[in-house]
């Protein structure tokens, strides 16, 4: 659940030259949408949070990452001149304004802490990876507790395409600087998980085989409902062994609009169309993974379709066998579409994103959840993989 704690304080640096004060050395994770009619709930990918998609619809959802149509039109700034930076930074000031944590890799550096950020650019390396494999020590199932530090809108909230991304976040219209949410997340390991092992108990190790990735079923599923949304996510359908890079998700019955018609049943295509990581080892000897993912959602609800891209990075540091601490950063993007003020917007800001949402995630593996007689009194940890098998690490 929610935690909502005290107010805000917005800040505004109007120059090109101001810089955003301990965020760019922050070591520390979309969304949006249009202006809509009744029927347009809009649920958003948020990204890839501690490697789970986040669908971003909220408690309010005939308004949700929309402009309500009674809000008078906005003018189009800056047309045909290029934008200066002029961050809003919102946040929550009883927060101590240092980060916990500093960032050790240079993709943290180079997009977790950037003021300005370009879209992900996919590999063109014909061998290249098309999941994000983990680190073993990720593997298990974790309850994370995400805290929104700050949001960020370099460029203005004039460029800002929804007012639930000024009023909220990407992942739920009422979430504020500071609040506090938890949910589950599960890593696996894909090569030892088939039809032929399913119900039987393996043991995980450093091996060829041994490619840890996101449980995207398991963790959309979870973080829809602690973030209560409204229109939860039921079910998702991935095959990770033959398309890792798209996603379906199906929604659940929503709630009537205001002249009692039902909204109508909706469910969202999800791609990745881009990915990196970077895994490192600080001098100290900790263990450092950072991984980015820039996503592509579309929405089909009645009579109509909602594209939306956001990118989420997220830097994990290993404190202890079973505890990490991460910094992550929910980038949105708007969309090209030349007909639209949005697709005017996309030209004046270069294709850069307009909003920052930055966390802090705490995280602690979970016990085995299942008894000593399946799988012997040595392991630290097992999970059930999507097929059924038992994995478990010693």
């Amino acid at each position: 659940c929610l935690i909502v704690l005290l107010p805000l304080i917005i800040m505004v640096q109007a120059t090109a030259t101001a810089t955003i004060p301990q965020y760019a050395a922050m070591i520390f994770p979309s969304n949006k949408r249009h202006v809509t009619s009744r029927r347009n709930i809009l649920p958003l990918i948020a990204g890839t949070t501690a490697g789970i998609f986040m669908p971003a619809t909220d408690d309010n959802a005939a308004l949700a990452n929309s402009i309500p149509p009674s809000t008078p039109p906005q003018s189009i700034p800056g047309v045909g001149m290029s934008v200066p930076l002029q961050p809003v930074i919102v946040e929550n000031t009883n927060m101590n304004p240092e980060p916990t944590t500093r960032l050790n890799t240079k993709l943290g550096q180079t997009r977790i802490a950037a003021r300005e950020l370009s879209p992900l650019n996919p590999s063109l390396s014909p061998f290249a990876e098309n999941d994000i494999y983990y680190p073993l020590f990720m593997f298990g199932t974790w309850n994370v507790t995400a805290t929104l530090r700050r949001k960020v809108y370099p460029y203005g909230t004039q460029y800002v395409p929804s007012n639930s991304l000024i009023e909220g976040s990407p992942r739920f219209r009422g979430e504020s600087a500071g609040d506090t949410t938890s949910y589950q997340v599960k890593y696996y390991s894909l090569g030892d998980d088939d039809d032929g092992k399913k119900g039987r108990v393996v043991n995980i190790g450093e091996t060829s085989k041994t490619k840890i990735i996101s449980d995207r079923r398991f963790n959309a599923i979870s973080s829809s409902a602690a973030y209560k949304q409204l229109t939860p996510v039921q079910d998702v359908t991935w095959d990770p062994q033959k398309d890792p890079t798209r996603l379906t998700l199906s929604f659940g019955a929503g709630p009537l609009t205001d002249d009692f018609m039902p909204l109508g049943q909706r469910r969202a295509e999800v791609y990745v169309t881009a990915r990196q990581k970077e895994d490192t080892t600080t001098t100290g000897g900790s263990s450092t993974f950072a991984a980015s993912e820039r996503t592509r959602q579309v929405t089909l609800v009645p009579g109509n379709v909602i594209v939306a891209d956001t990118e989420t990075v997220t830097e994990y540091q290993l404190i202890e066998d079973g505890h990490i601490k991460a910094v992550s950063r929910i980038a949105v993007f708007l969309t090209p579409n030349p007909n639209s003020r949005e697709g005017v917007l996309w030209q004046q800001v270069g294709g850069k994103s307009v909003a920052f949402f930055d966390y802090e995630l705490e995280m602690y593996r979970c016990g085995g959840g299942t008894s000593d007689d399946e799988v012997g009194k040595d392991v630290k940890c097992c999970v059930t993989a999507p097929k059924g098998s038992i994995q478990c690490i010693k």
